[in-house]
Order: C-alpha cells, then sequence, then structure tokens
C-alpha cells in the first residue's frame, strides 16, 4: 500500500469519529497541563537563587558606582568617591549572599570630592545622597578632596 492510500484510510476513520471537536479539546488542555507542570516547579527554584540573591559586596559596589555618577554630574563637584557601609547585623546572611526581599539598612556614607569646599555645593551633594539613600544626615560625611 503506497503512503497516500494509509493517509486517506486514516482520515477517513477520523472523519468516523463522533464529537472529534470534545476528543481535540481535551487532549489540548490535557498538553497544556503537562507544560505548565513541568515549568511549574523549576521557575520557583531557579528563579529564587539567581535573581533574589545577590552578594554582599556586589551590592555595596552597585550602590557606590550608582552614587558616584550621580554626584559628579552635580556642577563643580569632580573625581567623586564614595564608601557605604551596611548594618549587617540586622540582616541574615548565608555563604555572603542576602536575600534582596530583605536589604540590610545602610549604616553611613562617605563622600570625597573635589569641589565640595563651597556650601552651597556641599548641600546640593547632601541632598542628592538623602534623596537616593534614606538615612539622616548625620550618617553622612562630605569630604573635600582639594
Amino acid at each position: 500500500m503506497s503512503e497516500e492510500k494509509k493517509t486517506f484510510k486514516w482520515l477517513e476513520k477520523l472523519k468516523k469519529v463522533k464529537h472529534i471537536e470534545i476528543y481535540i479539546a481535551i487532549l489540548f488542555i490535557v498538553i497544556l497541563l503537562l507544560i505548565y507542570m513541568s515549568n511549574f516547579g523549576k521557575n520557583k527554584n531557579s528563579n529564587t537563587t539567581t535573581t533574589n540573591e545577590l552578594s554582599i559586596t556586589a551590592y555595596v559596589d552597585k550602590l557606590e558606582s550608582d552614587l558616584e555618577d550621580i554626584l559628579s554630574n552635580i556642577g563643580g563637584v569632580s573625581n567623586v568617591k564614595v564608601m557605604i557601609t551596611l548594618d549587617i547585623k540586622q540582616t541574615q546572611v548565608v555563604d555572603s549572599q542576602i536575600n534582596l526581599n530583605e536589604f540590610p539598612p545602610i549604616k553611613g556614607v562617605i563622600v570625597t570630592a573635589k569641589g565640595v569646599n563651597d556650601t552651597a555645593t556641599k548641600l546640593k551633594v547632601l541632598h542628592a545622597i538623602e534623596a537616593v539613600i534614606d538615612i539622616t544626615n548625620g550618617n553622612i560625611e562630605i569630604l573635600s578632596s582639594d
């Protein structure tokens, strides 16, 4: 028998099945459920470890780098260096990893920069830091590197 005749007979048998739409719909639903169930377990474990955890050093480096970039854009300010300290004792740390849902609070910020001898410029830098980081100005130190 040729391939064409086999296919034709198979189609004829399929046409004789009553309510084939129902069978196709059920098959489609089963396939969707299998796909959903296979991805359900994977997403929980893999996303939690890759996106919700970050090393403490990388976290602080990112904060410092972003703050340096912003502060160096203030008029008259240049050569900005930032150091941020965290209050680690209030955060659970496992294998030098922190959960991004539980950021350790920032304990203090030190900024050295050229051009902050002027009181107005120093206040601009102070207000910029306060706008970005939720700490009191008593925990922020701005020093001139001139």
